[in-house]
Formats: C-alpha cells, sequence, structure tokens
C-alpha cells in the first residue's frame, strides 16, 4: 500500500550557498537583566511592607490622638495623685529619696521638677498653669502635670527591659524578614527556570531541534509546555521543508526530461502522427506536474494550518453511510463498510476527515485485490478510524516513512500503484490535526490496515 519512493541521490539535495550560525548570549545565573528587574521589584516591595507597618503605627496615632492621649493619661492618673498627696507631707529631700527607690524598681521613670526649669512652648506651659495634664512629645509617652505651686511631676516615657528590646524588635518585624527570606528565595527559583528556558531556547536556535524545555519541577508554568509545543511543531515544519525541497527537486527531474526529449523528437520528426503522440506524451507530463503541485500545495496548507480545529460531534455511521456513496463513484473496488453501533459520536473536522479517507481508500485501491474494508470504534478514550485491503501488505519495517512526504515504497514508480508519495503525508497531517496518529497493522484480510486514532474529547 504504498506511497511513492524516494530514493533520492545526494546530488537531488537542495544546498544553501552559505549557512551562517548566531551566536546567542550566553546566560549566566547572576547578572542578568531579568533578575535585576526581579530584585527591584522586592525591593521595592519590602520597602514598602515597612512604610506600611510603621505608617499604619503614625496614621493610628494622628487619627485617635485624643482617644490615645485621655488614656494614657488615665493610666497615669494615680501616680499624679500620689504623688500630689505625699509632696505636701515630706521634705524635698525625702520624697527625692522616695522617687529614686521608686524609679531603680520601676520601668516608669517619674521625678518633680520646678515650673521655671521646664523648656516646652508657650501652649504647654499655659495648660500646666492651668492644673491640665500635657502630654507634650506625642507619640512618647512623657506626661506633665501640675502638682503643687511652681512644682510638676514628669512622669515617662515607658521603659523596656534591655534584654527584652532585641526580642521585642525581632517579633516586630518578624513578617518583615519572613516576606524578604520567600522572596529572595522565589526570585532566585524563578531565575533559574528562566535562564534553563532561555538556554534551551538558545540551544534550539542553533539548529539543535531535539532540545525541550524541563518539565515537571523545573517547569515554568504552561510557558515551558508551551514551548515544548512549539519547539515540536517547528521541528516538523523545518524537517517537512527541508524535505519538501529536496523531493520536488528530485520529482521534477523526470518530467521536465521527458518534455525535453519529447521536445527534441518534434524537431528531429516530420511524421505528423509521431509529433501528435510526442505532444500527447508532453500533454501528460504537464497534467502529472500539475497534479503533483495541486498535492503539494495541498500538503503546505495543512502542515502550516492551525493546529486548533473546531471539532463537530458527528454519528459516525451515517457519515460512513455518505462517504461510501462518494467513494463508489471514484473507484471500482467494492466498499463494505464495519459500523458501530448507532447513534456513536465522533468529534471531527468533517471536511478533513473526508479528505483523510478518500486518500487512504484511493491508497487502499491500487493494491487491493477485490474488496476494502471501512471501520470505526471508541475504544479506551481513542476514537479509531481504519482501512482493510486484502492486498499483499506492507512487509514489517518498510511503513517506519511511509506517512513522509514524497515517500514511495514501489521503487518502479509504476503509475498504476505511483503517486507522489504526499497522499499519506496528508493523512499523517490531518491526524496531527486532530491531536491523533496513523499507523499501520496487519488486516484481517491478509493486506494492510491503515489505523487513525485521535483522543475522545
Amino acid at each position: 500500500m504504498i506511497k511513492d519512493d524516494n530514493s533520492m541521490q545526494s546530488s537531488d539535495s537542495v544546498t544553501p550557498s552559505k549557512t551562517v550560525k548566531l551566536v546567542p548570549t550566553q546566560s549566566h545565573f547572576f547578572g542578568k537583566p531579568l533578575l535585576k528587574q526581579f530584585i527591584s521589584m522586592y525591593l521595592a516591595l519590602i520597602v514598602l511592607f515597612f512604610v506600611c507597618t510603621e505608617g499604619n503605627e503614625m496614621l493610628f496615632n494622628s487619627l485617635y490622638h485624643e482617644e490615645i492621649l485621655e488614656d494614657q493619661i488615665h493610666d497615669y492618673e494615680s501616680v499624679v495623685g500620689l504623688i500630689k498627696a505625699l509632696y505636701p507631707t515630706q521634705t524635698r529631700e525625702q520624697l527625692d529619696m522616695l522617687l529614686e527607690r521608686l524609679n531603680a524598681t520601676s520601668n516608669l521613670p517619674v521625678k518633680v521638677v520646678p515650673f521655671d526649669q521646664l523648656t516646652l512652648s508657650e501652649k504647654y506651659l499655659n495648660d500646666i498653669e492651668q492644673g491640665l495634664p500635657v502630654w507634650p512629645f506625642f507619640p512618647l509617652d512623657v506626661h506633665f502635670q501640675l502638682i503643687a505651686p511652681n512644682m510638676v511631676v514628669e512622669i515617662g516615657p515607658m521603659g523596656e527591659i534591655e534584654t527584652a528590646t532585641p526580642l521585642s524588635m525581632a517579633f516586630k518585624y518578624f513578617p518583615l524578614f519572613a516576606f524578604v527570606g520567600f522572596a529572595i528565595f522565589w526570585v532566585l527559583g524563578l531565575q533559574y527556570r528562566l535562564v534553563k528556558l532561555e538556554r534551551t531556547a538558545n540551544t534550539f536556535s542553533q539548529g539543535e531541534f531535539n532540545v525541550r524545555a524541563p518539565e515537571g519541577m523545573l517547569a515554568l508554568g504552561n510557558l515551558s509546555k508551551t514551548f515544548n509545543v512549539m519547539a515540536e511543531r517547528l521541528k516538523r515544519l523545518f524537517e517537512s521543508q527541508k524535505n519538501l525541497i529536496n523531493a520536488v527537486s528530485h520529482e521534477l527531474r523526470s518530467p521536465i526530461g521527458r518534455l525535453r526529449f519529447q521536445l527534441e523528437m518534434i524537431a528531429d520528426t516530420s511524421d505528423e502522427n509521431l509529433r501528435n503522440l510526442y505532444l500527447l506524451g508532453m500533454n501528460a507530463d504537464i497534467d502529472d506536474m500539475d497534479q503533483m503541485v495541486h498535492e503539494l500545495l495541498s500538503y503546505t496548507k495543512l502542515e502550516n494550518a492551525e493546529p486548533l480545529l473546531k471539532l463537530e460531534k458527528v454519528d459516525i455511521s451515517n457519515w460512513l453511510l455518505k462517504q461510501q456513496d462518494y467513494l463508489v463513484t471514484e473507484i471500482n473496488t467494492e466498499i463494505r463498510l464495519s459500523l458501530p453501533t448507532k447513534g456513536v459520536l465522533m468529534a471531527m473536522e468533517p471536511q478533513l476527515m473526508s479528505r483523510l479517507l478518500r486518500n487512504l481508500v484511493s491508497n487502499a485501491d491500487k493494491y487491493t485485490k477485490t474488496t476494502i474494508v471501512i471501520g470505526a470504534s471508541i475504544d479506551n478514550l481513542q476514537y479509531k478510524l481504519w482501512v482493510d485491503d486484502d492486498g499483499p501488505g506492507i512487509p514489517e519495517g518498510h511503513g517506519v516513512h511511509l506517512f513522509e512526504p514524497f515517500t514511495r515504497l514501489d521503487v518502479s514508480r509504476n503509475k498504476e500503484t505511483g503517486g507522489y508519495g504526499l497522499g499519506l503525508a496528508i493523512v499523517a497531517q490531518i491526524a496531527r490535526q486532530h491531536s491523533g496518529k496513523v499507523s499501520i497493522h496487519r488486516s484481517d484480510y491478509g493486506g494492510a490496515r491503515m489505523l487513525v486514532t485521535w483522543p475522545v474529547v
């Protein structure tokens, strides 16, 4: 079953006159612009976090200044009342000794100072003279209040145990430290994966079309998967283009050679019948070339087509019956159907799948003896469509490259079983566009089975 032979000599290949190799910039883990961008971004986030942490406290103090002041005054009211009660009953020396002992054991400093020694603004001094409590260094909790004529008690600021200060700071800024650590870890991990992907892309650009981006834990989201899909498609396109250029140059040699020979024969003969015969031969060769160009354009169109198709759910039994009506008008071989249960739906692009089936049946018609059997089924979450014949079959191992363009197993290039080796290449393209594949097996009738499978949607 079989496509055309691709027995090309090295002289048939088209070789570019000059190869230009681009050397990409080497990737380094540190010092890359991308890493600098991430670092600057997270430094900005860290500064923002710090500003928000401190700014929230400042904003709270400014919004609730009166409430905080009143609460602080109530906290110190008992101390003020105690000092005010003790002051008339104690000498200055006794009061100083008492306050010294109190300050030695308390985190709340208390002292009595003369009014005229205060260095406060006029407003605060006037408030103190009127007996009002004053808190001039907000949010620092230093409290002033008059306890006797010309004597003021100064309370605060609240002290802390020296050993507790670092621990208090650590707890205060722990979220910041955790954020910084996580940011650095995340940025370095992302940078590592980006560098891996960049190196893969550079290697691919140098012609190493088998290289692929890492997946799994090292994958960069869906970007690695998308890159690999793109790389696979580009590899196929590059190889297809190379094969097409070489194959077309080879395939055109024969009809062009025949045309040149027949032109020379026409020029050398005066026999009208021979001249007409040569003209008919030239016309046949031109038709031959026209058919090859048509097949080539069809293949190229499918090769470059958008792989995401708009699939339709099709009743496969009704669809095969309609296809059978079309196919019997194109070939003389009997076509039988192996239909699944009624109402079985398959997702496909009907026009492309009709082209696929027509190519498979046309290929089978060249080699079958009596009958062609078309069947379909759904098995293991796979749609299956096959074409069986009872011909000689395909020797094992000979069908590996059968679905490549311009490949034929019939090296005799017999026109009855020939063609241009594009029919099954188009079949493979259509199968790939359905996320499927085509394979060759032994049929139940002794010949070959061309089996197309694609995933259930």
